[in-house]
């Protein structure tokens, strides 16, 4: 599959011929040998060199990298920064370099050797400015040639020597509805797609036909006149639609005929008598008069739908907690969670309780066991008494809040 099998032995050698004599580099890591020790001399069978001392009295970190000053290792930095260039190309920040250039190079002049054929743009300046009285000096062909390709200044540039039609390129986008239908959550039906459609094409005619049917408007209402043989001021829809088109008035009869079922101008509509009045017709296409009001085109929405989860969060904002009840069974009470419960939320509803668990009617023997470490039982008694007789109607029922309240205003009292 490569395309080096496919090459003659010719072609490939002479490829090959032509890398080696323009790439005359001996290729990396290849040493030549020296033939300097014999075979049985290698690393594992010799060791090379001789100990410093039978007992060594440095450390090898302090042998590798021995212990200078900042200045010291600064000062043989500098003394050996010329072998540095020549190994690694290494220069200081901001050095100059010494290109070693033949003696006519001077170094101190702007550009190597002065030339003294311009001024260094000195005088640019007096180039670019115009002449005397800004007078301009162009050719025919070149006035000629900017009338062509530039407009002048505040004037739309006329690209096509003739007008272009109305024409819209592609198939436009139907509207899957509008901000208004998200938040009232509607979804638009198809009648009210084609009712718009219908009252947007009757407007723009209405602005296309505005000066021709001014000008045929005599002529069009005695041809009606006459096709209405009992001069009762109705023809049918396609009638009218032909009487006009031969006055070269191209009008769209579905589109025609929802704007004007809208509008209710269609008599016995879906009848075999179905008729319009002409003269309303002519009316309705004259930009002269406004168009009928019929209200709103869309459909009235659900009231339920409008609650969304947003609302209804802010709306529970709202709520007040009931700390008075005065309803005979509360065991099965709603819960009257509010969200400031849940943004700031009390010391007893962290630990699993909820506002209604306070505000519940309990029997006597429930608020006996919850308050008989607080109270005495014969507090308890008085208290108790004293509470049946202000909530009669709560038939020997009461709620935490209650008798908590009853009990710091005894305290108080006493």
């Amino acid at each position: 599959m490569t395309s080096e099998l496919q090459k003659s032995r010719f072609m490939s050698f002479k490829e090959k011929f032509y890398e080696e004599m323009y790439f005359k580099k001996s290729n990396l890591g290849q040493v030549k040998p020296t033939y300097s020790k014999p075979d049985n001399v290698n690393n594992s069978s010799q060791t090379f060199g001789c100990p410093s001392s039978p007992t060594p009295s440095e450390s090898l970190y302090s042998i590798i990298m021995p212990a200078k000053s900042a200045e010291q290792v600064n000062k043989e930095y500098q003394t050996f920064h010329d072998k540095k260039i020549i190994s690694h190309n290494h220069y200081f920040p901001s050095e100059q370099i010494n290109r070693q250039y033949s003696p006519p190079f001077n170094r101190q002049t702007p550009s190597a050797n002065f030339q003294s054929l311009g001024d260094f743009g000195l005088k640019v300046k007096r180039c670019l400015e115009e002449g005397e009285s800004h007078l301009k000096v162009i050719g025919k062909a070149q006035v000629d040639f900017m009338k062509r390709t530039e407009a002048p200044l505040g004037t739309k540039f006329e690209k096509y020597p003739c007008a272009v039609p109305d024409i819209t390129f592609g198939i436009p986008m139907t509207s899957n509805g509008d901000v208004k239908m998200l938040l009232s959550n509607i979804k638009p039906s198809e009648e009210t797609n084609r009712l718009l459609d219908a009252i947007s094409y009757l407007n723009k005619k209405r602005y296309k036909l505005r000066d021709l049917l001014d000008f045929h408007k005599h002529e069009l209402m005695s041809q009606l006149e006459k096709s209405d043989k009992d001069k009762t001021g109705y023809l049918p829809l396609p009638l009218i639609l032909e009487i006009i088109g031969s006055f070269h008035i191209r009008l769209d009869s579905r589109k025609i005929r929802s704007a004007l079922s809208h509008f209710q101008m269609i008599v016995d509509k879906g009848c075999a008598t179905e008729r319009v009045s002409y003269q309303n017709f002519l009316k309705l296409l004259s930009i002269q008069n406004s168009l009928p009001k019929m209200g709103n085109l869309f459909n009235a929405s659900d009231i339920n739908c409008l609650d969304t989860t947003y609302r209804l969060f802010c709306d529970d904002r709202q709520k007040k907690p009931k700390v008075d009840l005065k309803v005979c069974d509360q065991h099965l009470e709603k819960d009257i969670t509010s969200v400031k419960d849940l943004v700031s939320p009390d010391l007893a509803i962290l630990r699993g309780l909820k506002p209604n668990d306070f505000t519940r009617l309990r029997p006597k023997v429930e608020i006996e066991r919850i308050f008989r470490k607080l109270v005495s039982k014969d507090g308890f008694e008085n208290i108790w008494r004293s509470l049946m007789n202000e909530y009669k109607v709560q038939n020997e029922m009461a709620s935490v809040t209650q008798f908590r309240a009853k009990m710091y205003n005894n305290i108080g009292t006493t």
